[in-house]
């Protein structure tokens, strides 16, 4: 019986000192935006352009039928849940934000360029998550085309 307290301890130890560097570990509150943008020179690993905060780029996609019927089914999947599909009511995440995610078919919209949207959909700001490595540029540019016919 002498054996079994030291055994004891020496099963707990490990697991006793592995509680105590648990507390150290990188992580993010909630909403608190995760560090995402690349370091400074760095290759994009998902192999699509980067696009420089301070880079004005031109819109190289017409606001053609299909561009906007795919900018619509886009939105739809990624934009809507927390913009609403119109002003007038967020969608279900953006009920949870406080304060609400603006809606995407009023005037601000109309006194952004076209290269600030494009910017703001592929690095994200405040609590909006970047879209750089989950669409691509034409998706983005398919985006930029719908947010325009709405507004």
């Amino acid at each position: 019986m002498k054996r079994m307290p030291a055994l004891v301890i020496l099963v707990a130890a490990p697991l006793l000192t592995a509680a105590l560097w648990m507390d150290n570990q990188p992580s993010h509150k909630p909403y608190e935006t995760p560090v995402s943008a690349p370091p400074a020179g760095s290759v994009p690993v998902s192999g699509r352009e980067s696009v420089p905060p301070g880079a004005e780029p031109r819109n190289p996609v017409a606001p053609t039928a299909a561009s906007l019927a795919q900018g619509e089914a886009l939105f739809a999947i990624n934009c809507a849940m927390c913009h609403g599909q119109t002003s007038a009511r967020p969608g279900p995440v953006g009920t949870r934000l406080k304060p609400p995610p603006p809606g995407l078919d009023h005037g601000l919209l109309g006194e952004r360029s076209d290269a600030h949207l494009f910017k703001a959909i592929t690095l994200g700001f405040g609590r909006m998550p970047p879209f750089q490595d989950k669409l691509s540029p034409r998706e983005r540019w398919d985006l930029v085309n719908l947010l325009r016919k709405r507004n």
